[in-house]
């Protein structure tokens, strides 16, 4: 009976970690589509920021590496939704890139707010040599 409670449990959170990721998923698709092809008209509906394709580069795909949500007073809702990206930038080089996308909803849908690099992680220190 313990096994089978556990496994219904595993592949609830399985589950519900997969449709969370969906969203986000579909929302940045749409994003940095139209970012890419820079339609004001459509980001003015799901974002308040561009991926700016002649400054920062071109995204035609990505992975969702980790989602962050925050909570503020008001009913605003906010997520930090970190992504790697191969990121063909101006000068015709790719580089795979980590960003931060925000993500903020008050009371409809969620839109774009911010992209930025995510902050790099420090290398550690070299153990000293005897």
């Amino acid at each position: 009976m313990r096994i089978a409670s556990r496994l219904l449990v595993g592949l609830t959170s399985v589950a519900l970690i997969a449709c969370s990721t969906a969203t986000e998923q579909s929302l940045l698709r749409q994003f940095f589509a139209a970012s890419r092809l820079r339609d004001t008209t459509a980001l003015k509906n799901i974002a308040t920021v561009v991926f700016e394709p002649t400054t920062q580069g071109i995204v035609t795909s990505f992975e969702i590496i980790d989602v962050v949500p925050h909570r503020s007073g008001g009913g605003l809702m906010s997520k930090d939704v970190s992504i790697s990206a191969p990121v063909k930038l101006p000068s015709g080089q790719t580089a795979l890139k980590r960003l931060v996308v925000t993500m903020q909803r008050s009371e409809g849908d969620w839109i774009v707010t911010a992209v930025k690099d995510a902050p790099s992680v420090p290398a550690s220190p070299s153990p000293p040599r005897s």
